[in-house]
This record gives C-alpha cells, structure tokens and sequence, in this order.
C-alpha cells in the first residue's frame, strides 16, 4: 500500500509541478535552470568516468600478470549462475568458467554453484553430464513451486551452498574470459575496502543490428556513469551479470531479497545504507546477449524500472536519513533526479495538450528542455564511455547519438511503471530475457 501511495503521489506532483511549469514563467524558468545544472553535474561525471577507466585500462596493460593481496581479501570465490531453461546457452559457460586461470598452488580458488530452478529442459543434467570430473562444479535444484519465481529467490536458495568469501553472479548466457576471475579479483585491490565489485558488461549479439548494438553502447554509457559516481564516492551500484559480494557483507545486510525485481540494484542500496560501497572493474568484462524486439525490451526495461522504483521507495528515506557522507547522499539524489524527469516530460506534455482550448498558451518550451537536458545528459555519458573504450571520430559521434536516442525510451518507461505501481496488480514473477535464437560467435 505504502508504495502505491508512493507511486500515486509522485505522478500527482509531476501533473501539478508540469501545469505550474506551463503556466508561469518563473515556474518555467527554476525548473529550466535545475536542467541546465543537472547537465553540467552529468558532464562532470561523464568527464570523471572517462578518466577513471582510461586509468584502469592503462593500469591493466601495465600491472602484474598474476593476482596481488588476494589472500588478504577474497581467498575463494563461488561463482553462482542461475539457470532455468538454459539447455542452449550454458555449457559454453560452464565451459568457460573450468577454464578459469584461477589458482593458488597448481589447486584451483573458486567453485562453480549452478542453480537448476525448476527447469523442465534438462538444464541441470546437461550440466553434470558436461562438468564430469569437475570438481570445481556443483549442480543444486530449486524447485519451480519453492517461492517467489525471481532471481532474487534463486540466489537466496544459493546462499546455505556458498563456501567462497566471495559471492559472485553470472548469467547463464554469458560468456567470460579464462582470466575473468583472476582479472576481477586483482581489480578489487584497488579499493580494498569496497564491500562488492562490479565488472563491465558487453553484448555477444551487438552487431545483430540497432537495437542490440543500441544496448551495447548503453553498457559503456553506464559504465562511464559508475565510473564516475565511484571515483566521486558516490553510490556506485551491482548491475546483475558480473557482480561481486564479499559475503560477511552479505550476510550483514541480510541476504539477497527473494522477492526483489531487482535484487541487484536493492542489495546495492542496503550495502550502502550499512555503510558500504561497491567498486568498478571496467578493464575485465562480460558478454551476455541483448534483446532483439522491441516487445522482449519494453518487459525487461519495465520490469527493471518497477524493481528500481520500489527499492527507491522503500530504502531510499533510510538513506537519506542515515549518517553516511554528504556526498553519497548527494549522489544518490542525483540519481533519484533520472526518476523524476521522465513522468515530469509526459505530465508537462499532457497539460500543454489540456490546456490547447484554454485562454492562456502553454510554454512549450518547457517539455523541449526537458527532452533536450535528457539527451544531452546521455549524450555525454554516451561519449565517454564509447571515448574510453578507443570509438573516434565519426564512429564515436554516430554511435553516441544512438545511444542517446536508445535512451531515451526510459521517458516513457518510467511513467509507465509508476503508472503500474500505483494501480496495477502487484506480482512477483520470473521474468527471464529471451535468447535470440541465431548461432552463437
């Protein structure tokens, strides 16, 4: 209830906020001006992400070929892969994390924790049957009628299974490096005392056409932008395929959340209300497949934007209040702010086409700027991380523009979910991505 209260009162402020701002000038002109400072903020932090992972990426070329400080902060590693349904996709992860050059001794540091959930095509079987002697690969089953059907849930199931000080999470379409494991936790001594990692994440499929390669620009978008709230000591969060946990952190924060729609943007939060910070690994990567219709996009985007407004709503005031720095506060309003300007858009649109019959014209201008300060915003990041990753000239600028214009769906996907929260019914659902059913590379 509290959150459909939440959710109902957000989009009534956007309507009045939108009819002030189309109706008075000053009104108009404070809200124009908050634009305009919120693209200097994001330039800042475009230019600051930049920064970081053209450091980190010189750093990598540079720096030892072997792990350093390991024993002193991650010793051993369970990596988890959630899997239901993932018969076509998972043995080349399977394969590829046996093949992880991670090791102490001539003896391996890690463990691989496959969770079959209720799969009905064979996944967990496929899976001994290609680990054979593996010791390093464990099978466990959730059954399909065990809670909540989200990921969340499944990592949960996991965690009684988990012998690693750390726990890290790979979905079962990705695709990782043999030095994957070695590179991340190498990566972690950088900032010892981060209590979660989170490495960068590429599309498989980017070159299968706009869209996916859309969503490969968004991944280096992103990563600029984590970057740079990182190196700002802002609040830098988990991004789902790639992450790390330190488990006492885990542990002390409560565990994953069975019934989160996304448990990695919720866990981040609680990490940082408990006085944590998670760290960037861009220099190591994972690859995992885009989604290739608009369909697939719009469920995953509003189930991500349902999951990331009901974490706001429910530990964003603890934050908030809490006594941690200024500048993790500031940050995550800052972040709170990419929320408030897609209903205010749509509500300022909508009152201008109310208000067609009345006396008074609109100031259209109003619903441009915040169209504009959007893409602008994203425009910069898009440069950033594309600049970072080595894109130049024309293909730099192409490629940023459509990441920008790609971006710009969450104008309509985060009214929709408030719309949703606020009168819709209230699920909590397994919602897989789709796999493009084209050859893997």
């Amino acid at each position: 209830m509290a959150s459909r209260l939440l959710a109902g009162g957000v989009l009534l402020a956007s309507a009045v906020l939108a009819w002030l701002a189309i109706s008075f000038t000053l009104v108009a002109r404070v809200m124009q001006a908050a634009i305009a400072l919120s693209i200097v903020y994001v330039g800042y932090l475009a230019w600051t992400g930049w920064r970081t992972i053209r450091r980190a990426l010189r750093d990598a070329r540079s720096g030892p070929a072997t792990v350093t400080g390991v024993a002193e902060i991650l010793a051993w590693v369970t990596v988890v892969v959630p899997a239901r349904d993932e018969a076509t996709v998972i043995g080349e992860l399977v394969a590829d994390l046996h093949r992880q050059d991670y090791h102490a001794g001539g003896e391996p540091r890690f463990d691989v924790l496959v969770v079959d959930d209720g799969s009905t095509d064979g996944t967990g079987d496929l899976v001994r049957h290609l680990a054979g002697e593996w010791s390093t690969v464990q099978v466990v089953r959730r059954e399909a009628a065990d809670g909540p059907h989200t990921k969340g849930a499944v990592l949960a199931f996991a965690e009684p299974y988990v012998r690693g000080d750390a726990f890290a999470v790979l979905d079962a379409d990705s695709r990782v490096a043999p030095d994957f494991l070695r590179l991340a936790m190498r990566a972690w001594t950088r900032d010892r005392e981060a209590v979660g990692l989170q490495v960068q994440r590429r599309e498989l499929n980017a070159g299968a056409g706009w869209l996916p390669g859309a969503q490969d620009d968004e991944q280096l978008m992103d990563l600029a932008s984590q970057c740079g709230r990182w190196a700002t000591d802002g609040t830098a969060e988990l991004r789902g395929n790639g992450m790390f946990v330190r488990r006492s952190a885990l542990e002390a924060a409560g565990g994953w959340s069975p019934t989160a729609l996304t448990e990695d943007l919720e866990l981040s939060t609680r990490l940082v209300c408990e006085g944590g910070h998670i760290t960037l690994a861009p220099e190591v990567s994972v690859a995992e497949q885009a989604v290739e219709s608009l369909p697939a996009l719009w469920r995953q985007r509003m189930r991500w934007a349902e999951g990331s407004l009901r974490r706001l709503m429910q530990h964003g005031p603890p934050l908030v209040a809490s006594r941690l720095p200024l500048s993790r506060k500031l940050d995550f309003l800052a972040f709170v702010g990419e929320f408030v300007l897609p209903p205010l858009f749509v509500t300022t649109i909508a009152a201008g086409l109310v208000s067609i019959p009345l006396p008074q014209p609109a100031d259209w201008t109003v619903p441009v700027s915040l169209f504009v300060g959007y893409g602008l915003g994203t425009f910069l990041l898009a440069l950033a991380g594309l600049a970072a990753d080595g894109a130049r000239g024309l293909t730099l600028l192409g490629r940023a523009t459509r990441g920008s214009l790609f971006l710009s769906h969450w104008l309509l996907v985060v009214p929709a979910a408030l719309v949703l929260i606020a009168f819709g019914p209230r699920t909590i659902r397994f919602a897989k991505t789709p796999r493009p059913m084209r050859p893997r590379p």
